[in-house]
């Protein structure tokens, strides 16, 4: 943190790439290292699940952040503060999450809404149900179809726009242009 009179500022370092600008070709291959690691670890199918999420969350406006622990994976948060919506990592591995907002609790109308929907998919099946926060599913990536996984990501962020977005839309601006 540097201090500057009354602000901190907070300065992020790049570590990988000493004394040079982390460029987007740089995002781009660690992006591609973890989709090549989810093949070392489970195949095409397993590289082709990943894929589709990631092209299903990037046409829904998400980010898919790398992310996934040790064992490496993908982060899919939609938003300008990262609401996270699922994590998959290269062992297979797919978390949902119901409590989006990093450390706030969800509406009880946003939680129940995606459990509803987790339990209405038969293709969905969490070690643990209803999910209070996020949850592990039974099944690897490539063992649910593409098209379910794409569907929670559509109903997650749906719900995202319409708790925590929505109800602003029609405020005036109180900020300084």
């Amino acid at each position: 943190m540097r201090h500057t009179g009354d602000r901190c500022v907070s300065i992020q370092l790049w570590h990988t790439v000493p004394e040079a600008h982390h460029t987007h070709e740089e995002v781009v291959l660690d992006r591609l290292e973890v989709i090549k690691r989810a093949e070392e670890r489970g195949g095409p199918e397993r590289r082709q699940a990943l894929e589709n999420i990631v092209i299903a969350a990037r046409e829904l406006g998400c980010d898919s952040r790398i992310g996934g622990g040790r064992a490496g994976g993908m982060n899919i948060r939609y938003g300008s503060i990262g609401y996270a919506i699922m994590d998959i990592n290269t062992k297979g591995v797919v978390k949902l999450y119901v409590q989006p907002h990093p450390n706030k609790d969800a509406p009880d109308a946003l939680q129940e809404s995606l459990n509803h929907f987790i339990d209405v998919s038969e293709d969905l099946e969490p070690k643990s149900f209803p999910i209070n926060s996020y949850g592990h599913l039974e099944e690897k990536v490539e063992d649910i179809p593409s098209e379910v996984l794409a569907s929670y990501l559509e109903e997650a962020v749906s719900l995202i726009r319409q708790t925590y977005y929505e109800p602003y839309l029609d405020q005036p601006y109180l900020g300084v242009l």
